[in-house]
């Protein structure tokens, strides 16, 4: 019984090694310190039929200020959100992680960004208005990825939504490549 327990142990590292090797083995060539040229940024569907008002996206050719326009015709507590990261090689995306969020403003990077843009307190209720908000994704993205990372194509998939409504959807492709 301990030999089955060692061996599916062993199973599961070979399985997770494949899965990392699906984006290169960790050395110089492919991991390190990047940079991220934007190559799409658009809003899309969120999971929901509804959402909880307006939300467009302007200025994305600088992402260091992109700017988030949202009319909200009532009030939307944010209580889930998701980041799906795809690789994409050779017309195949794969993904590669599926974040889940149970309480968006506590999140990491998600939090700050909520609770200063909409003046929120924990219960990350968002109140019926007009906001708008200048986001400096470039360097969001790198606080969730950390300064190095593996080079290469992803698509990232961002929602916020509650049991009812969308908060907002948006869809990044970007490629992280070596600094010269």
């Amino acid at each position: 019984m301990v030999r089955y327990e060692n061996n599916n142990r062993l199973s599961l590292k070979r399985l997770f090694m494949v899965d990392v090797t699906g984006i290169g083995e960790k050395n110089g060539d492919n991991y390190g310190p990047y940079m991220i040229d934007w190559e799409t940024f658009e809003t899309c569907k969120g999971p929901k039929k509804d959402n909880c008002g307006q939300f467009e996206v302007t200025n994305v050719q600088n992402m260091s200020d992109i700017i988030f326009l949202l009319d909200f015709h009532k009030d939307c507590p944010t209580t889930m959100g998701k980041i799906v990261v795809s690789t994409r090689s050779k017309n195949v995306t794969k993904r590669l992680w599926n974040y889940v969020l149970n309480r968006p403003c506590e999140h990491f990077v998600l939090g700050p960004i909520l609770i200063s843009s909409f003046n929120l307190t924990k219960e990350c209720k968002i109140y019926k208005g007009k906001y708008e908000i200048h986001l400096d994704l470039e360097a969001k993205t790198k606080v969730f990825l950390g300064e190095n990372f593996f080079y290469g194509n992803y698509t990232f998939l961002i929602t916020s939504y509650n049991k009812v409504n969308n908060f907002f959807c948006y869809k990044t492709n970007m490629a992280v490549k070596k600094i010269a």
